[in-house]
């Protein structure tokens, strides 16, 4: 009997619930959506540019007895090489540091304590050439007046202005959706209908990269060094949901 009115009860409870959440104008009640179906297709869209800048990765590295005298040597290396790169035209601001290090050289004696040696500082540069055909002798006399404290690292080749070459590559990826779904479409016997979504993913420019060893220059005359910069791909995304009537 006691069971019977505590059930009793509760209903009358919940019933008094849904009066008050229906009179109050509120819902606690939510209605699941169906699940969107249709052809869903990923296309991608790919354009071959022409690299019109270089990225250049240099510096300078020293080491020397103290912290002072091997700061003092690789200030003087960059500042040399930044003579040269503003000798090249080469604008301040593009120009940007990307590593400054002081560290300690130990010397290792067996079944001894290492002892500090010395200390090497490096500085390293991003540089950005807009001139292609400037980029050889960029390297070369960054090389020859920074002496053998230069280290040149890295070139990568590739477009300023991607948002130039994007919106071919995006059509290029809708064009590709649309016939993957279309042979899909054909092949399930379908008719393809309107686009329910479509999303895209961010469009992938490669830096062309070109390793560079230490560059030594012999003689005040020696031969400019090679660069080729060849072509570039700039590649985009979509994803589209296409519905079946």
């Amino acid at each position: 009997m006691d069971r019977i009115r505590l059930v009793a009860t509760a209903l009358s409870a919940v019933a008094l619930l849904a009066v008050a959440c229906r009179d109050n104008g509120a819902s606690n009640f939510v209605v699941s959506q169906p699940t969107q179906t249709g052809i869903s297709v990923s296309g991608q869209g790919r354009i071959t540019a022409v690299p019109d800048i270089a990225l250049l990765t240099l510096g300078v590295e020293v080491t020397a007895p103290t912290v002072a005298a091997a700061r003092a040597a690789a200030a003087g290396a960059m500042k040399a090489v930044r003579a040269s790169l503003d000798a090249n035209a080469i604008r301040s601001d593009d120009i940007k540091t990307l590593t400054f290090n002081i560290q300690p050289q130990y010397h290792y004696r067996r079944e001894e304590k290492p002892e500090i040696s010395g200390y090497t500082v490096s500085n390293r540069v991003s540089v950005k050439v807009r001139d292609l055909d400037r980029v050889s002798e960029v390297l070369d006399d960054a090389a020859e007046t920074g002496g053998d404290a230069v280290r040149i690292s890295s070139i990568a080749f590739t477009v300023d202005e991607p948002e130039r070459y994007e919106d071919d590559a995006r059509e290029a990826a809708v064009e590709d959706a649309r016939r993957r779904a279309e042979q899909l479409a054909a092949l399930a016997g379908v008719r393809l209908g309107k686009v329910l979504s479509i999303s895209e993913s961010g469009a992938s420019i490669p830096l062309m990269a070109r390793s560079v060893e230490r560059v030594m220059l012999a003689a005040a005359d020696a031969p400019p060094t090679p660069i080729s910069p060849g072509e570039t791909e700039i590649a985009l995304s979509v994803f589209v949901v296409y519905a079946i009537e």
